[in-house]
């Protein structure tokens, strides 16, 4: 028979996403309870070797908010793939 107990327990949550581009949220206004978070989240990208852009053997993390995401799209010479999509 398995009996249980309330305990309580501290747990981590990420208050806020800063937009490395921009320095503005990626998310809802502060002070939401359950934020929901926009754009390029925590995104990882890497050198390989012998890079000259990036620094060789070297991974970059950062966030981009939906605005300056847009931004980076508009810019692309050739066009992104877009598509509508369903939530469910």
């Amino acid at each position: 028979m398995r009996t249980t107990k309330k305990i309580q327990q501290e747990v981590e949550v990420t208050d806020q996403i800063t937009c490395n581009k921009c320095g503005k949220s990626c998310g809802l206004p502060e002070g939401d309870l359950n934020p929901d978070w926009y754009g390029l989240i925590e995104h990882t990208v890497k050198g390989g070797y012998y890079s000259k852009p990036l620094e060789d053997i070297t991974s970059y993390t950062f966030s981009l908010c939906e605005r300056c995401l847009s931004e980076l799209f508009d810019s692309f010479l050739i066009k992104v793939n877009q598509r509508e999509y369903n939530f469910g």
